[in-house]
């Protein structure tokens, strides 16, 4: 994962952004380019020195890249920085860009190596199926990157990032050089917690969206029926069981795919 934290050359993070995007950046220029607004030529005399962003150019830049407020910030300080045309201001954006390094290491250190999430880190934790699907993806070989968690999951690199942002703060996700793998942090919620019902529901509205999208490895059954009320229960009993059965080959098991099990089992005319 590349943080623009890193860089005091804003042209710099920009070379590595582009060659650690997809096929090594090959085509990203002309994406980048045409978002911005600018001919291939003039990003081309950027990151050779002899052109610069100008401030509005920045901000889509950002956008373009996914990145959140307080990257922003700073790698728009970085652009006005080179821009500046007498030392008073560049002595001015050097501390600004100082205070923001300052503030985005604050946030690293306040990641703990394992920790149970707080009621507010679990209301946003369980609001949306994507974190807790972005987590599981860089437990896969090969997805490390904020730019192969998107494709992978087809999801925005502005919201890849932000919930990254999240994962990494909590530990539920670590930095190992640059690549985000899982944390040691681990996740439950209790069936007497409030967000249960919200991952349930998350999760169920994906299956319902899979249906869209149905491969021969995917498996959707659906069957009312009626039978006495000691099968109900035996029912029950061998449904636990394999999920049980299930968690004990998932645990061990190298992370090659990600799938989702929902298992529904409900009386449905209820008084």
């Amino acid at each position: 994962m590349v943080r623009v934290f890193e860089f005091s050359n804003y042209r710099e993070y920009l070379k590595k952004r582009l060659k650690d995007m997809p096929n090594s950046g090959y085509g990203q220029m002309s994406e980048l380019s045409r978002f911005i607004g600018v001919h291939t030529t003039l990003i081309s005399q950027i990151l050779k020195g002899h052109k610069d962003l100008t401030t509005d150019q920045a901000i889509l830049a950002c956008e373009f890249f996914g990145l959140n407020n307080l990257e922003s910030e700073y790698f728009v300080l970085l652009v006005n920085y080179d821009r500046a045309g007498n030392q008073t201001a560049k002595r001015f954006y050097k501390s600004k860009i100082q205070t923001i390094k300052d503030q985005s290491q604050n946030i690293s250190e306040r990641v703990t190596a394992d920790l149970k999430l707080t009621d507010g880190q679990r209301a946003v934790f369980y609001s949306d199926w994507a974190y807790s699907a972005i987590r599981q993806s860089v437990a896969i070989p090969n997805i490390n990157s904020i730019e192969e968690v998107g494709r992978y999951l087809d999801l925005p690199l502005e919201k890849v990032n932000s919930y990254l942002n999240f994962l990494l703060q909590t530990g539920l996700c670590k930095l190992v050089g640059k690549k985000i793998v899982v944390g040691p942090s681990s996740t439950h919620v209790e069936s007497s917690s409030p967000w249960v019902n919200v991952h349930h529901i998350n999760w169920r509205n994906r299956a319902i969206h899979s249906l869209n999208f149905t491969e021969l490895s995917d498996l959707h059954y659906t069957s009312p029926v009626t039978l006495s009320a000691a099968d109900c229960e035996l029912i029950k009993e061998k449904l636990i069981q394999v999920i049980e059965d299930v968690r004990a080959i998932v645990d061990p098991s190298p992370s090659e795919k990600m799938y989702c099990l929902n298992l529904d089992w409900f009386r449905v005319a209820k008084k």
